[in-house]
């Protein structure tokens, strides 16, 4: 019996934006892009937290509640517009063909690719 289980014959490949050899402005452009959703993911969780311990901390205190309150409610709103644009971009690219930087890279058959 083979006690290797874990050990695949697939080679492990350099991700497209840290390939310098192969270095292009639709890959920094795509690699900005997601770095951009990333970090507004980050931003809306921080705000979500930071409402939940603003919410704890209120002692009670209406005004601190509702301010807490509309903290969470804004953050959650932030997590659905970005669920929302992330669908509409993956939307596109599946529909039209085309890369915008998010699952694909920049790419629009009009202009040929940029590789």
């Amino acid at each position: 019996m083979n006690k290797n289980l874990a050990q695949v014959n697939t080679k492990i490949v350099t991700p497209e934006f840290l390939d310098l050899n192969n270095l292009s402005i639709g890959g920094i452009l795509g690699w900005g892009i997601r770095m951009v959703f990333v970090m507004a993911a980050l931003f809306v969780l921080y705000n979500l937290l930071f409402g939940a311990v603003e919410w704890i901390q209120s002692g009670g205190d209406k005004e601190k509640v509702d301010k807490a309150r509309k903290r969470i409610t804004t953050a959650i709103t932030g997590l659905v517009i970005l669920f929302v644009v992330i669908g509409a971009v993956l939307l596109i690219e599946a529909v039209f063909g085309i890369g915008l930087g998010f699952s694909q890279s920049i790419f629009i058959p009009r202009f040929g690719h940029a590789n």
